[in-house]
């Protein structure tokens, strides 16, 4: 009667880890009810239909994951040929550098989840799981210690405490009004279609390498010309063609070698040293701080020929200096250097280390980065970020393959756009796109299919779907304070809507999503963390979480948030 109670939103990756840490920790002093809207768990949204076709791969293989009961790479040779076949993988090439079909993956977490489960009944954590369950709200108990969940045909009382773990969302705006217009690559089965006209893509991450696949698959075929991928459009779509509008023209980084394929902080600055920092630059953490000792210093060590020649760099000029080099390519000719640079790392297994210490100084950036003054803040997301963003998205090798082979047949173009860029809806599959070519001309160019992506947008607090979790005790928004009082009077008297005076006196600006703790608690506006609610739906944490790794992020959250809770636990 005294365990803890806990309500889990959402059954997908996030989910799992978190049982997976409370079985490691105290696992008779709770009782742990999962609400997935889907008919599984595991999956969450990448990995079911709901993210991914046939034609979608991970980008992960199962060195990078910490196990479960067992190895991807495991789970995969107890499977029979006839079923990997099914996924195109031959089971006598298998290995744990192995990328697979993301729904594949997804099988594979699903029963993942069910040997955790099987695993809690043994260890005496007791489980409830509500598939097909949507939750539409989460409601105080009139107790005020409690919460209960709300679902559509009745409500499940009594939990000490609520863990949000909704995953990925994709709202939709113009979608569904506006015909030929697509918010998201989600679910990809509605890109399905032909088109014998150009399709405009906005943004060149992953998301819209997704886009490219459905897209490509559902308009022409891949096949193997001579040992190289080539691909032919069908012959009822001539005009097929795909156009990705990328800032900058530049394309996402392509998988390599990974001397350290489990994300470790080892090397980096640790919590006292930072915690140090902070006591001493005004309670603020520097990015300038983070760059120095997690990047450079780092690199000194590992790649000393490569630190000498960005010693003499700052952030800014760092970061200049590497988009300049890329930018100094053509586009497709670039990625090409990268993809077989890519395949001598992964076939001499030695590591691009600039490349992996830059996916390691975001990693230890994103937990502390709430204690970034409001000017450091801008300088991450105007600055680090864009970079950070190409070098960590690790494209796998097939999807780089079947993108050559689309530019190189005529079917995907890359045009570089500036950040002013923008879509002007004019109705109906009539879509002008404006922007600035390289000569700072302004071009306009009409589509009659539109997809967003982008990736996954920072959203407002309006748009968390639990409307009533903080009607009782107000939250606080995300935001940051300027630590040059006069920098952030500057930026207000210039109409920066963002900017605000707060009423201790500073200036503060404000970020997307809740405000958290170190513990992913919310704030309440009277500064004290929600002891009952725990968020790591990143979408609704973003502002003080600028950037997520996947599985990497979702292993670092649960084990802090397991920990914080294990804490109140009855001895």
């Amino acid at each position: 009667m005294n365990r803890i109670r806990i309500a889990l939103i959402g059954g997908g990756p996030s989910a799992l880890t978190i049982v997976r840490k409370l079985l490691c920790a105290q696992p008779q002093n709770f009782a742990l009810d999962i609400f997935e809207r889907n008919a599984s768990l595991g999956k969450g949204m990448p990995y079911s239909e709901q993210g991914a076709s046939l034609e979608h791969i991970t980008n992960v293989s199962s060195d990078e994951l910490c196990p479960f009961r067992e190895t991807l790479e495991a789970w995969l040779r107890k499977q029979s040929h006839k079923m990997l076949a099914n996924y195109g993988i031959d089971k006598t090439t298998l290995h744990a550098k192995h990328v697979v079909p993301r729904l594949l993956f997804g099988l594979y977490l699903e029963q993942q989840f069910s040997a955790l489960l099987d695993e809690c009944a043994e260890k005496g954590l007791t489980t409830h799981v509500h598939l097909n369950s949507e939750v539409l709200d989460i409601t105080s108990a009139e107790n005020g210690h409690t919460s209960d969940v709300q679902l559509a045909k009745k409500s499940v009382k009594g939990f000490d405490k609520v863990i949000i773990c909704t995953g990925h969302v994709w709202p939709k705006q113009q979608e569904g009004k506006v015909a030929g217009y697509y918010d998201s690559p989600y679910p990809p089965a509605k890109l399905s279609k032909k088109y014998n006209h150009p399709v405009a893509l906005k943004g060149s991450s992953l998301t819209a390498i997704d886009a490219i696949r459905s897209l490509s698959t559902a308009n022409g075929q891949f096949y193997d010309d001579q040992g190289q991928v080539s691909y032919q459009v069908d012959n009822d779509v001539p005009n097929f063609k795909v156009v990705m509008h990328s800032l900058n023209g530049l394309l996402p980084n392509i998988r390599f070698h990974l001397d350290d394929p489990l994300v470790s902080d080892d090397g980096m600055l640790t919590q006292q040293q930072i915690t140090q920092h902070m006591a001493e630059n005004d309670g603020f953490l520097s990015l300038d701080f983070m760059f120095e000792h997690n990047f450079k210093s780092v690199l000194q060590q590992k790649d000393p020929l490569f630190y000498e020649k960005i010693v003499d760099k700052n952030l800014e000029s760092f970061a200049q200096w590497m988009l300049e080099s890329r930018k100094a390519f053509e586009p497709f000719t670039l990625f090409k250097i990268e993809y077989l640079q890519a395949e001598q790392s992964i076939k001499n297994e030695k590591t691009l280390q600039w490349k992996e210490v830059l996916a390691l100084l975001s990693f230890t950036l994103n937990h502390p980065a709430k204690y970034l003054s409001a000017e450091d803040m801008t300088r991450l997301h105007t600055v680090l970020l864009p970079l950070i963003g190409l070098m960590i998205a690790n494209v796998p090798q097939s999807s780089a393959e079947q993108l050559l082979a689309l530019h190189h047949c005529g079917v995907l173009e890359v045009i570089p756009v500036d950040r002013d860029s923008y879509l002007q809806v004019q109705g109906d599959k009539q879509f002008d796109y404006h922007y600035q070519d390289e000569s700072h001309q302004l071009i306009t160019q009409r589509y009659a299919t539109f997809v967003d992506c982008t990736g996954q947008q920072h959203l407002e607090n309006d748009a968390f779907p639990f409307k009533s979790m903080f009607s009782n005790e107000p939250i606080l928004p995300a935001k940051v304070r300027f630590k040059d009082k006069k920098q952030g009077e500057e930026a207000s008297a210039k109409g920066d809507k963002a900017v605000n005076l707060g009423s201790d006196g500073h200036y503060y600006l404000s970020l997307k999503g809740l405000a958290i703790n170190d513990y992913f608690q919310p704030i309440l506006a009277d500064g004290s963390p929600s002891n009952r609610y725990f968020v790591m739906a990143v979408p609704f944490i973003s502002g003080f979480n600028p950037d997520y790794s996947g599985f990497d992020f979702c292993d670092q959250v649960s084990s802090i948030i397991v920990d914080k809770l294990c804490e109140k636990a009855p001895q």
